[in-house]
């Protein structure tokens, strides 16, 4: 998985994973039917072992603003940990590398992206309330605009080595989030 992260899905070789993993090349082809099908598996893993964790606060059943905040917050302080190297998000990586003709793999980050967009719709449906200012239609737009500015952020992780430049982005679109809730017009 961290080789596929670092290097980039289409990069990577069979010779690179042999020599990353230690396993040899029959080995990776006696569980997998090849490089495609070992990627599938680092993204299931990704899932599991990445998202699942810094994603639950907004994923809990009450999570409002403060969730959207809590997730950005963990995975900055993630990269603050790594001395400012950012490596992006293993989905939004592939995303900018990815052949449109590729059909599983881009299921499986079309499922990435619509399980942040559910989990940031229901924070921001919870915190607009039942009589909020925005509409089903608007909840849905804004979720996806999180989700595209968390993919925005992260790839930007890549270039920057600077957690203020990150920070500021992310104070600036919480601050955009809450406006909308507050019923200001974009």
């Amino acid at each position: 998985m961290k080789t596929f992260w670092r290097i980039g899905y289409h990069a990577v070789s069979m010779g690179d994973l042999v020599r990353e993993t230690g396993v040899s090349r029959g080995g990776i082809y006696s569980d997998f039917s090849g490089k495609q099908e070992l990627f599938h598996a680092c993204l299931d893993r990704y899932q599991d072992s990445v998202v699942t964790p810094v994603f639950a606060p907004v994923e809990a059943e009450d999570a409002g603003i403060d969730a959207i905040r809590a997730y950005f917050d963990n995975l900055l302080t993630g990269f603050e940990s790594m001395d400012g190297v950012g490596i992006g998000c293993l989905v939004g990586n592939t995303l900018t590398q990815i052949d449109p003709t590729e059909k599983a793999t881009r299921k499986k980050l079309e499922a990435h992206c619509m399980r942040l967009v559910t989990g940031f719709r229901k924070a921001l449906a919870h915190e607009n309330g039942a009589d909020g200012p925005l509409s089903a239609a608007d909840l849905d737009d804004l979720a996806r605009y999180t989700m595209i500015s968390a993919q925005g952020l992260w790839s930007y992780s890549r270039l920057t080595d600077d957690v203020a430049i990150l920070r500021c982005y992310t104070d600036t679109l919480l601050a955009s989030l809450k406006a909308r809730l507050r019923g200001v017009s974009r």
